[in-house]
């Protein structure tokens, strides 16, 4: 775990930027402007702290978010610290245990760590989700090839190969793939050869199949448009696309002071389009509309087709 882009992150950033043409230079300053030594626990009393599901680079995480930190921070008064779990049960862990009090998740995290559990007093609860030109349900799986691959020119074809998935906790980088091809009459755990992303990393598998080191493989919508600028993405065939689920949501731990939760989720959902329009997230997503946990039963139906614990 990262907390407020400290010393570890600052130190990679030069790595990092070896990966990232363009901006990447200039993310990597800004990230060291705002970097900070933080530890659990040692946060003021006008403190929270926010995490985004790793499904980015920390880079492009913290340069999409913190933007959005501060103008809710200019709004409220309340200093937020970013958390950047290494990959995603890092994330749900940080949730259950209280140590990140706002989090922006996929829909099937969320499907997690909303769900109270007899033996923790800590959970999420969603106050807000994700709103594309495309609207609230504009999130869905994708699976991909390369598009000169002779072995694969129908999702049919994936049959057998070598596969990258985000992870198996993966919404639309693994999930709604595995419903999908369920009724298909593919069998993804045992009909392919399939590698998880290492950190659950989206760009990664994209750059797996792009580089020849995976036949196929499942990602989510929008993140074919966030690497136009490191890999020729005609290169890249779309296979399928899965059906429609509700967006990412913002959720709030349970425990926090209600004064402090109210004004800190009106501020999320005041943000103005073209700020959050600027931040770039995966899926294009515009601004923030109110939401309640009965918004991601479609997910928890999928989750029990697929047979998922949460």
């Amino acid at each position: 775990m990262i907390i407020g882009g400290n010393a570890g992150l600052r130190g990679n950033m030069s790595k990092i930027a070896a990966f990232l043409p363009g901006r990447a230079l200039a993310v990597c300053l800004v990230l060291a402007v705002y970097a900070e030594v933080s530890a659990p626990g040692a946060r003021a009393a006008e403190e929270l702290t926010f995490a985004m599901l790793p499904q980015l680079t920390n880079v492009l995480t913290f340069s999409a978010w913190r933007p959005l930190l501060d103008r809710v921070e200019k709004e409220t008064g309340i200093k937020f610290t970013m958390v950047f779990p290494k990959d995603f049960a890092e994330h749900m862990k940080l949730c259950r245990e209280g140590k990140v009090d706002f989090a922006y998740s996929n829909p099937v995290i969320y499907a997690q760590i909303s769900t109270r559990k007899k033996s923790e007093e800590i959970f999420h609860e969603v106050f807000a989700l994700a709103m594309t030109p495309k609207g609230t349900d504009d999130f869905y799986g994708l699976f991909i090839s390369r598009a000169d691959d002779p072995g694969i020119k129908t999702f049919a074809d994936i049959k057998g190969k070598k596969g990258w998935i985000v992870g198996k906790t993966s919404a639309a980088g693994f999930i709604f793939q595995n419903a999908y091809a369920m009724d298909k009459k593919i069998d993804l755990l045992k009909d392919c050869a399939l590698t998880e992303s290492p950190g659950n990393k989206q760009e990664k598998v994209v750059m797996a199949v792009y580089n020849r080191e995976a036949d196929f493989g499942t990602i989510r919508n929008g993140i074919l448009e966030i690497m136009t600028d490191r890999i020729d993405t005609s290169q890249i065939r779309i296979l399928a696309q899965t059906p429609r689920y509700p967006a990412w949501p913002l959720s709030a731990r349970t425990g926090l002071k209600p004064e402090t939760a109210k004004k800190v989720k009106e501020a999320f959902l005041r943000l103005p389009k073209e700020l959050v329009s600027a931040a770039n997230l995966p899926g294009g997503v515009e601004t923030f509309i109110p939401s309640k946990n009965a918004d991601f039963d479609p997910v928890r139906k999928v989750l029990d087709k697929v047979k998922f614990k949460y």
